[in-house]
């Protein structure tokens, strides 16, 4: 028994230190924004704030979520009842604030996949085209604002590349909706070969033939379109109740920026990591750097309340525990790759 724990504790300690960095790269980022910004400064924005643009901005949150939501019902097919969908959205914020790895995508997949007509990988694979018009959204408007945020003179061609990268990012989505020949190549040179690969390939194809179906590719998008919108609308209010100057501009850029910063290695939550990389897109435009952290501190504050909240009624009503959805979670992603996804 000791020599098998023994065998096992490398591979343990290997799987934590991703955690560990994360951890030390959100308390490192926390630390430097505070003390670039003085507690004392921080405290007097955030006491100065207007109580009612933040009340407001929940409820546009709240909104935004409600958008979130009808983008992925359609594009899972409408088949499953849009409070289930709230329901298991909320589930995996709640998992993505206290768990590592982001395994609220994987646990929320879990949760819809249960259900008739419906798979784990079927599911997941609708999270992912969700998150691909993400990164097509928050690319375009980085882009977009990036002259702007630069003072540059080019803003009108920076606009125009951010437009184009967005129809770009759509046309690969559509192109690999079609199954290019290329793609079994590069499936039989990976590790395992297309008889590991081909299968999860196959399943997230089918999260992709929702482009297939104009009207639903139309609707999913524009859902996905309102989302960003009511979502830099929520930045504003709480941007204009901590600093009233605020422009719309400024807010959209924060959030586009917000997004690329969650790429980064950090704890559950992106604690530190959003503030940081909060503060850094209002530099830009000259926010003093105390109203800019307890700008980003509330609008953080905000949805991780909220989406915790709501995830923890959900999994109480389901009879689900965050441990036993972890354990779920991982064991479906240690068997997915070695055989059936499903």
């Amino acid at each position: 028994m000791s020599r098998r724990n023994n065998h096992l504790a490398p591979a343990g300690r290997f799987a934590l230190l991703p955690v560990v960095v994360g951890i030390a790269i959100s308390l490192g980022s926390l630390a430097l924004v505070l003390r670039w910004a003085g507690w004392a400064p921080m405290l007097e924005a955030i006491r100065g704030m207007d109580p009612r643009l933040v009340g407001l901005a929940a409820l546009v949150f709240l909104a935004s979520m409600w958008a979130r939501v009808a983008c992925w019902h359609s594009l899972l097919g409408g088949g499953v009842p849009m409070m289930r969908v709230l329901a298991a959205l909320n589930e995996g914020y709640l998992l993505n604030n206290v768990l590592p790895w982001r395994l609220g995508e994987v646990g929320r997949a879990i949760l819809l996949g249960r259900r008739p007509g419906l798979s784990v990988p079927q599911v997941l694979s609708t999270i992912v085209v969700e998150r691909l018009y993400d990164l097509i959204f928050g690319f375009s408007i980085l882009l977009s604002l990036l002259p702007l945020a630069l003072d540059a003179t080019w803003a009108r061609p920076g606009a125009m590349v951010g437009g184009a990268f967005g129809l770009t990012g759509l046309a690969i989505l559509w192109m690999l909706r079609r199954d290019p020949p290329w793609i079994g190549a590069v499936l039989r040179r990976l590790p395992g070969g297309l008889a590991s690969w081909g299968r999860l390939w196959h399943s997230f194809r089918e999260g992709l033939l929702v482009l297939g179906s104009p009207r639903r590719f139309l609707v999913s998008l524009f859902w996905m379109a309102s989302t960003w919108g009511l979502a830099g609308v929520e930045y504003w209010l709480v941007l204009r109740a901590v600093h009233p100057p605020a422009q719309i501009p400024w807010a959209f850029f924060m959030l586009a920026v917000s997004l690329l910063g969650g790429a980064i290695p950090s704890s559950p939550g992106a604690i530190g990591v959003f503030e940081a990389a909060g503060v850094a897109a209002l530099s830009a435009f000259g926010v003093p750097v105390a109203p800019a952290l307890a700008a980003a501190l509330l609008i953080h504050g905000m949805v991780y309340a909220i989406g915790s909240v709501f995830g923890a009624i959900a999994l109480a009503n389901e009879g689900q525990t965050l441990a036993g959805l972890y354990r779920q979670a991982r064991a479906w992603l240690s068997s997915a790759p070695a055989g059936d996804p499903a």
